[in-house]
Parts: C-alpha cells; sequence; structure tokens
C-alpha cells in the first residue's frame, strides 16, 4: 500500500459536524423532504458503503445519507467519506468537507480507514455517475472502475450499497461531454471524465461540472443488505476476472433496486 499522510485522515472535526448537524437537516427535512431506510443493514463494524452518484457536484444525496447518519450513530462514530482531489483544492470549501470527514479518494487512504474499523462511503462511478445524462438518470453508472471491489477484499470489509432516488432531477443534463473530456486530455490533466452541458439554477444553460443551485426535489434512499464473498481472500483482489464479477454482482443488486424504486411516481419529481 502506498504511504498515508495521517494528518490527511485526522481533519474530522465531531464538534463540528455537530455544529453543522441541525442545519443541514432542517434543509434536507423541508427541501428535499429526503427519506433514507434501511440502515438496520449496515454492520457495527468496518463497511465500505458503495452509493450511485447524482446530482453532480452539489451531491445533496451523499449529504442528506450522511445527516441521515450522524443522526442514527452519533458524530463520534468513524465514518469517512471518499472525494475527488479537486475539492480540496477549493478554498474554505475543501476545509469543511474535510472537517465532515471526506478524504482524497486514493485506495491507500480508504485502505488505511478501514483497516481503522472506519465505515466509509464511496462512489465509484465519480464524475461520469454523477453527471450522467438525464435520459440516464435510473442507471447505475460505475465505468469500467473496480477499485471499490479490490478495496473490500483486501480488508475483509462488507460492501453495503446505497441507492439513491431523485437528486439527478435536481438539474437537467443534457449531455455528459464525456467523448470530449477523452479526446481533449481534460482527463489526464483534471482526472475528471465529463465535460456537462447542463441547464440549472441560477445559470441556465452552462458548460461545466461546478457549483449550481438544486431544484427543491424529493429523494429517496435506500440501503441493502451486506454484500460479501467469504470463499475469496486477499489474493483475489489482484484477479481481474474475479473482481469484475464481484463488482457486477453489486452493480445489477443496485440496478434492480432502483428499477424498483423508479416506479414509485411520488419520489424523484418537483416538489
Amino acid at each position: 500500500m502506498d504511504s498515508v499522510d495521517s494528518e490527511i485522515l485526522n481533519r474530522r472535526d465531531p464538534s463540528y459536524i455537530r455544529s453543522v448537524l441541525p442545519w443541514l437537516g432542517f434543509f434536507f427535512d423541508h427541501y428535499h423532504k429526503a427519506t433514507i431506510d434501511g440502515f438496520e443493514h449496515l454492520p457495527p463494524g468496518r463497511a465500505l458503503v458503495v452509493g450511485n452518484h447524482n446530482g453532480g457536484i452539489m451531491a445533496p444525496d451523499m449529504f442528506a445519507f450522511m445527516v441521515a447518519f450522524w443522526r442514527r450513530f452519533g458524530v463520534e462514530k468513524p465514518s469517512y467519506g471518499l472525494a475527488h482531489d479537486v475539492l480540496f483544492k477549493v478554498p474554505v470549501a475543501g476545509t469543511l468537507l474535510a472537517k465532515a470527514g471526506a478524504v482524497p479518494a486514493h485506495p491507500a487512504n480508504a485502505q488505511a480507514l478501514l483497516e481503522r474499523d472506519a465505515q466509509v462511503l464511496v462512489y465509484p462511478g465519480g464524475d461520469l455517475d454523477a453527471f450522467k445524462p438525464h435520459s440516464r438518470r435510473h442507471q447505475i453508472v460505475f465505468g469500467e472502475r473496480l477499485g471499490f471491489v479490490r478495496l473490500a477484499l483486501r480488508t475483509g470489509s462488507p460492501i453495503v450499497p446505497v441507492v439513491s432516488l431523485g437528486a439527478h432531477d435536481g438539474f437537467y443534463i443534457l449531455t455528459d461531454g464525456a467523448e470530449f473530456a477523452r479526446r481533449s486530455g481534460l482527463k489526464r490533466l483534471t482526472r475528471m471524465e465529463v465535460l456537462p452541458l447542463v441547464l440549472g439554477l441560477p445559470w441556465g444553460l452552462y458548460l461545466g461540472t461546478g457549483p449550481y443551485l438544486p431544484l427543491p426535489v424529493r429523494m429517496r434512499l435506500q440501503l441493502l443488505p451486506a454484500m460479501t464473498w467469504p470463499h475469496l481472500g486477499p489474493d483475489d483482489a489482484n484477479d481481474d476476472v474475479v473482481v469484475r464479477r464481484c463488482r457486477e454482482e453489486v452493480r445489477q443488486v443496485m440496478q434492480d433496486t432502483l428499477d424498483r424504486m423508479a416506479q414509485d411516481h411520488d419520489t424523484g419529481v418537483r416538489l
């Protein structure tokens, strides 16, 4: 494992989380009316919580999950979220995210946290999932990313899927611009795989992955039973065939759940 800067992993500040929780809770209770079920599936020890990513850089469903988690388990429980490097370069915002438990999404960081028996939230689809076109909003998009399964196998951590619906209606993505990002070298320079064309507040029509004001949409999140592979061990994390099979199992379980949730016309719609 690559060396880990322990200072990065120790920026989480429970007192800060405690101070902002009432404000965040009020917002997600009343603006988004978020509902979250299935916390009984979360084991008491280490776990890799794997979600589908919606709503671009604002990720309202991610914050809704964090609020519900802190309310249920308390702010002292060791819990973290993996976030894109670029967010930590944003003045003030990067610092506040770190205090809330965000760490750069490097395998070494995640492994170190799981080996401390922390619970770690990860969105394997990253920007591909967060900025998928509106027409694909009910799809689980992981791309070719395998790292979360390798991580679970190496650390003996159960994967707990959490499926989200509704947040992708908070703005409207016409196209993700993935082909342009690939051809232009944007991915190589910034590690961003998309350059979306977006219709959203307050900017109207704009190009890029910047902040916006999410529309007041209802959100529903569902945690699913933990997934483990007792017949597999740390060495299997190096077998691409095995890892891809496990990833597809996780993705399919999440997609089946999202398909069922999407049939409920009372969720994922503007208030």
